[in-house]
């Protein structure tokens, strides 16, 4: 896999992390004191991928400078879109790529088998592969008969779909289909109707930050994931 590149999405505002994303972008909110965004290069420099896309935006300079001090030893390359959508990000970095590559989002931690990934995405024989996690209730589930008697009682459990966790492995001739494009979620709805996205399911551990609340529920699960040291 040395050479397999990825595009790690790093962009966003962090809207529903204010305060703590007023002074920092959302990939470098810390979890136990280390940003998401070093989790992320951690783990995939662990898996012998050593080459990397930066797709940021907003407060770029700061992913930038924690780059340069701390990942000398990888080869990284960051792009400032500014304020645009998800897909121009792609494909401005898609400009300086050759081959298959990967792409993530910067406020997701998952220990995905990424050999296993690309399995799946030779298997399926199509230009995109997305990987897809269980979704879990985040409620307690009751069943109950006619007569009100509660039949069953689940605690938050897994449901029967799936939820789309990043770490897509597309093929190196999606860049040109993507110029046609100027909206992710198009784009990911044109992949369906097309036939050419695959999905891989994860049944590993999965961390998102999106707000507080995951934030805090991310202190408590990221022992959980062995993401590797620090390459600094």
């Amino acid at each position: 896999m040395n050479n397999l590149e990825v595009i790690i999405l790093c962009g966003g505002k962090g809207q529903r992390l204010r305060p703590i994303t007023e002074s920092i972008p959302k990939p470098m909110v810390e979890i136990k004191e280390k940003p998401i965004l070093s989790y992320i290069l951690d783990y995939l420099s662990n898996n012998e991928i050593k080459t990397f896309h930066i797709a940021s935006g907003y407060k770029s300079e700061i992913v930038h400078s924690y780059l340069n001090e701390n990942y000398k030893n990888l080869k990284i390359n960051t792009i400032d879109s500014g304020d645009v959508d998800i897909i121009e990000r792609i494909k401005d970095c898609g400009k300086n790529i050759d081959g298959d590559f990967l792409v993530l989002y910067g406020d997701t931690i998952s220990d995905v088998d990424i050999k296993e990934l690309i399995r799946s995405h030779s298997k399926g024989k199509m230009l995109a592969t997305m990987t897809v996690w269980p979704m879990r209730s985040q409620f307690g589930l009751v069943n109950f008969d006619s007569n009100g008697k509660v039949t069953s009682f689940l605690e938050k459990p897994v449901l029967d779909k799936f939820m789309n966790i990043g770490y897509f492995y597309f093929d190196k001739k999606i860049i040109k289909i993507m110029q046609d494009f100027d909206d992710w979620e198009l784009f990911l709805n044109y992949m369906v109707e097309a036939e050419i996205l695959n999905a891989f399911k994860h049944e590993g551990l999965h961390i998102t930050v999106n707000t507080i609340e995951e934030l805090s529920l991310a202190e408590k699960n990221i022992e959980n994931i062995s993401i590797g040291a620090n390459n600094e």
